[in-house]
């Protein structure tokens, strides 16, 4: 392959992981645009109550938004949704506390908005265009925070529509309480969803995609584990055992890809109907599967629980397409012994895997 091919494929890729750079999902979107547009709507009360006619109109076209914004989330366009509504809630936002006055606390809403538009920055797969807007328009909520300040400072609001002092200080408690709700509200909301995805990704890094056990490189790092902890502790024996499905290749070239997919996804559910034994398993790569045994069973002991999970496959009836195929695996252990590395060990396990396979297949070898 060259390199425009590789390139090629590795924007692909990047695509396919960047597509909205956001970690809400598209109901967590819903229901922002619909409590909004409740809120709206308790509010709308609030302004006709206060006789603040620009702010009933204003209103008005701000539950018109949520409505949109409800319809384009539904559409499955909920990044073009986030703006629009943020737009909204900046503008209501300022026009609130020019007409309501500043006493009154609409500008602290403010600090919401800054925290849920904000908190995105630092998605690690943000592209540099959301990160310049994010970052503009969080300079724009500050710096117009101040200005709505400086301008009420000088006089420059009209106070036609103003509260009285008590019914201010009452306004701006719940405003107040409103901004830092949303704060709250949005900053858990968040972590809980990346706390989700930074667990979809440990699973990706740990986890074989098509059986759903442990993966090689999973497998790996917990064997490097057990191996320092022998050379540290010197706390019971480490064994291991690499098994591989015989004849996979006829299986493959005789029935399909599908099929053998389908025969390794079975092997799994070996593994996982026998898990409560304590032993470790996961894909080696291909059809071998490499086995950690449980820490407080001897070497012989490991190896009768080898010869029953053998027995246990050549038992089982493998069912693809309307036909049960039968299969067999060869299995080869190893023991630690001192001064060995992991990689020693598991070489040793795979002579005796191929001692098995030259032995005609379907066998445990324990000792060479």
């Amino acid at each position: 392959m060259d390199n425009n091919n590789q390139n090629l494929n590795s924007s692909r890729v990047y695509n396919d992981i960047t597509e909205d750079g956001d970690y809400f999902t598209q109901k967590q979107y819903m229901m922002i645009a619909i409590s909004f547009l409740i809120t709206h709507v308790f509010f709308e009360g609030f302004y006709i109550w206060l006789s603040c006619t620009p702010m009933i109109y204003l209103n008005i076209v701000s539950m018109l938004v949520y409505v949109v914004s409800i319809f384009i989330i539904r559409s499955g366009n909920t990044l073009r949704s986030v703006w629009f509504m943020a737009l909204e809630v900046y503008f209501h936002i300022i026009l609130a506390t020019v007409f309501v006055g500043i006493k009154s606390g609409f500008q602290l809403w403010l600090f919401g908005t800054f925290a849920s538009i904000f908190l995105p920055y630092f998605m690690p797969y943000m592209s540099s265009k959301q990160r310049r807007q994010i970052g503009n328009f969080s300079i724009i909520v500050v710096l117009t925070f101040l200005m709505l300040h400086v301008c009420a400072d000088l006089k420059m609001f009209p106070t036609t529509y103003n509260p009285d002092e008590r019914l201010a200080r009452v306004l701006y408690c719940i405003n107040a309480l409103i901004g830092f709700g949303a704060i709250t509200l949005y900053t858990s909301v968040y972590n809980q969803s990346m706390a989700h995805k930074n667990e979809e990704l440990r699973r990706l890094a740990d986890y074989d995609f098509l059986t759903e056990i442990y993966n090689r490189q999973r497998v790996q790092r917990i064997l490097d584990k057990e191996l320092q902890r022998k050379n540290e502790t010197d706390e019971n024996d480490l064994f291991v055992a690499i098994l591989d499905v015989d004849f996979f290749k006829n299986i493959n070239d005789t029935y399909g890809h599908i099929a053998g997919d389908n025969v390794l996804k079975q092997m799994a559910g070996i593994f996982k109907k026998n898990s409560s034994k304590g032993f470790i398993y996961g894909r080696w790569g291909g059809e071998e599967f490499l086995l950690i045994a449980p820490e407080d069973i001897s070497y012989e002991e490991f190896g009768s629980l080898l010869e029953d999970i053998r027995s246990q496959v050549e038992e089982t009836s493998f069912h693809e397409d309307g036909r049960d195929l039968k299969i067999t695996v060869s299995i080869g252990a190893a023991a630690y012994r001192d001064g060995m590395t992991a990689e020693e060990l598991v070489n040793l396990a795979d002579e005796r895997l191929y001692i098995a396979k030259e032995g005609g297949r379907n066998k445990v070898v324990v000792n060479s």
